[in-house]
């Protein structure tokens, strides 16, 4: 398989944790010892990121991503365990979150499909 990875630096945006949005999903990821702290980072970002850039209160993205969230782990063969927090974006209004870069990428990624 080849595969093309494009990661853009969104400048004055930070972020505690990895961000990534498929066209289906935001996804935060956390990873620590032990795993359970792992889930927590991830969801804790995940709301965090609900709330700033959807424009939700606080307790109000607490409640969507408690009951939407999906919660695949990633790692937990190394020395830090790996959880990723997915929210669905049919149930997020329509932003562009991170000022748009999704679109701009997958505009990076068509250049590489021949």
């Amino acid at each position: 398989m080849n595969t093309v990875l494009a990661v853009d630096l969104i400048k004055g945006r930070p972020c505690p944790w990895p961000r990534l949005e498929s066209d289906t999903h935001i996804m935060s990821a956390g990873s620590a010892r032990p795993l359970e702290d792992a889930f927590r980072i991830a969801q804790h970002d995940m709301v965090q990121w609900v709330a700033g850039e959807y424009g939700l209160d606080v307790l109000d993205a607490y409640q969507l991503v408690t009951q939407a969230v999906e919660s695949p782990l990633a790692n937990v063969c190394d020395p830090n365990y790996t959880s990723v927090a997915k929210m669905p974006k049919r149930y997020l209004p329509a932003v562009d979150a991170m000022d748009g870069v999704h679109a701009s990428l997958r505009a990076v990624a068509g250049t590489y499909r021949g």
